[in-house]
């Protein structure tokens, strides 16, 4: 499907709309009209694209306490995926891990497999996330930044870069997603992100420099960061289009590095994957079936200042009140 651009006219009430009612307003079958319904909308790469939004909250179940078996699994499953070690071999490869440390288990080949499950799906539900808030938001450069030894070593690399994106984000507006990553190669760390940087609010000069990449084994153009080359070292702040950002490599660039290391993804505040509003039929461009049903919705229908940078919505703590229910 091309951009949803509004070049057509539907009839109000043909078939494709035989969700909403003469109104306009989603009609759920299951229950009588709402007019007061919400939609969760999210950008799927290439569209934004609608849910209904469920009037409950769900009740996260009460976190286990992890045993000495669970902290080891954790560290075997993940020096297994630092290694390289196969997601068909993945499975032998922990359970012999834990037969060396813990003997024979009862229960051993369930308790590995779920693991093994959990972990799988719990990435998935990451990248996922990663994506929809990639998709959803807009980024002015890809940054990659590499500390000096005379600097810094990893630890002060990793706290001080961390304290210095949260005041820039507080003071300059700066936004920012990324992961810190070692290099396979020489082994250094590295912090790769997606930024907006609010205009007149860069920090420092843009420089142009050449210099030797280890990686692809040949000169390369950077444009180095003044500020952050005499804070922390080599860096580069390669501007972004929005159509670089929806076409190029960037996000999967950062995702290699998330699914190779499991690092946690560094977000600054005030970044959503989704935005919650009504919406009208004629803001529809057709429908679809997701495992859920899902509307596919024009391009117009967001406008990032005033839904996106402006708008924050908080869902509120659930009563027995909101049930009729007198307590």
């Amino acid at each position: 499907m091309q951009n949803c651009v509004r070049s057509f006219e539907l009839a109000p009430f043909d078939d494709l709309y035989s969700y909403f009612t003469d109104s306009g307003v989603f009609y759920d079958n299951s229950r009588k009209v709402n007019e007061e319904q919400y939609f969760k909308v999210y950008n799927d790469g290439g569209h934004y694209v609608a849910s209904v939004l469920k009037k409950y909250q769900s009740v996260l179940p009460r976190k286990k306490m992890k045993s000495k078996l669970d902290y080891f699994f954790d560290y075997v499953y993940f020096t297994a995926i630092k290694s390289g070690v196969l997601r068909k071999n993945m499975f032998e490869f922990v359970k012999d891990a834990i037969i060396d440390e813990f003997g024979q288990i009862d229960d051993i080949d369930s308790y590995v497999q779920t693991g093994i499950d959990k972990k799988i799906s719990n990435l998935h539900k990451r990248l996922k996330l990663f994506r929809r808030k990639a998709r959803l938001n807009k980024w002015t450069h890809f940054v990659t930044i590499t500390y000096d030894n005379k600097k810094h070593d990893a630890i002060s690399f990793r706290q001080k870069l961390k304290r210095t994106l949260s005041n820039f984000h507080t003071r300059r507006g700066w936004k920012y997603m990324g992961v810190f990553e070692y290099a396979p190669e020489t082994k250094r760390l590295h912090f790769h992100a997606l930024m907006y940087i609010p205009k007149d609010e860069m920090v420092g000069q843009i420089e142009e420099c050449k210099d030797y990449s280890t990686a692809q084994h040949k000169m390369q153009i950077t444009h180095q960061n003044t500020f952050f080359a005499d804070a922390f070292g080599r860096n580069d702040f390669a501007q972004l289009s929005a159509f670089e950002v929806k076409n190029g490599n960037a996000i999967d660039y950062i995702t290699k590095y998330i699914s190779k290391t499991n690092e946690k993804i560094l977000y600054s505040r005030g970044i959503p994957d989704c935005v919650i509003l009504k919406l009208h039929h004629s803001d529809v461009a057709t429908v679809m079936q997701d495992f859920v049903l899902k509307f596919v919705l024009f391009d117009d229908v967001i406008d990032y200042e005033r839904d996106i940078l402006h708008i924050r919505y908080k869902y509120r703590q659930q009563t027995l009140y909101d049930y009729g229910i007198a307590v």
